[in-house]
């Protein structure tokens, strides 16, 4: 057993552990189903993940990528993390690696703590603008949630850096899509929008989609507007 999965051990609550089956929709039919806890925190996860950064391998997070403990995985992902932000590693090589092992990648905060700080940047650096477009493509039509909601969490990456060209790009592309997780992930990066590029460019691009938002999109995507511009929006809605 590697190190991290002792200390994880170690820091595992039996209260945390149920209270996470509920939160993450575990049940049978729900989005993480037959998903398993130890019942760790992430701030816990982060430290022993951190405290253990130089002796881990990429064979040690494979063995992590198999656990049927959501805590290891969100480990494996954290340790990817640091690893692409340091440049231990070079980017394609994670990118690579990450996409692989995507099939374990399976729920909202696994895809929300990784894929703008790995996805964006392995297709910025390592692929052509033609690898680039077909990759954003699959990954759009895929069948798979988890897929589709990295790229457009990945699409985050551009949004720090003032270009909310791929976000754009990518949500009319979702607005008919069945689940309210995409809607979130969709509205929260139009909130991005708002925050980090400017109100304006939300505004325009709320002019021309919001009839065709699906209703929790929109009000993720209006939260910080003023009182009668979110009023607006909200009673143009569907």
């Amino acid at each position: 057993m590697h190190p991290i999965q002792t200390e994880l051990r170690k820091k595992a609550q039996k209260e945390k552990a149920l209270w996470a089956l509920r939160f993450f929709k575990t049940w049978p039919g729900e989005y993480g189903e037959w998903d398993t806890f130890l019942g760790v925190s992430v701030p816990d996860t982060r430290k022993i993940v951190t405290c253990f950064l130089l002796s881990t391998t990429f064979q040690d997070i494979e063995k992590l990528l198999s656990s049927e403990y959501h805590e290891e995985r969100l480990a494996w992902l954290h340790t990817l993390v640091i690893f692409a932000k340091k440049k231990i590693y070079p980017i394609k090589e994670l990118g690579e690696f990450y996409m692989r092992y995507v099939d374990h990648i399976n729920n909202w905060d696994l895809v929300d703590t990784s894929a703008p700080d790995i996805i964006w940047p392995y297709l910025e650096e390592s692929l052509s603008h033609e690898e680039r477009v077909l990759f954003i493509e699959k990954c759009i039509t895929s069948e798979n949630l988890w897929i589709q909601r990295i790229i457009v969490i990945a699409s985050f990456h551009q949004i720090k850096k003032w270009n909310e060209k791929l976000t754009f790009y990518l949500i009319p592309r979702f607005l008919n899509h069945p689940h309210d997780l995409m809607h979130k992930a969709c509205g929260w990066m139009l909130r991005e929008v708002w925050k980090r590029v400017n109100e304006l460019v939300l505004i325009d691009f709320l002019n021309t989609y919001t009839l065709k938002m699906p209703r929790t999109m929109l009000r993720y995507a209006i939260e910080r507007l003023d009182d009668e511009k979110r009023k607006y929006y909200m009673n143009l809605g569907k």
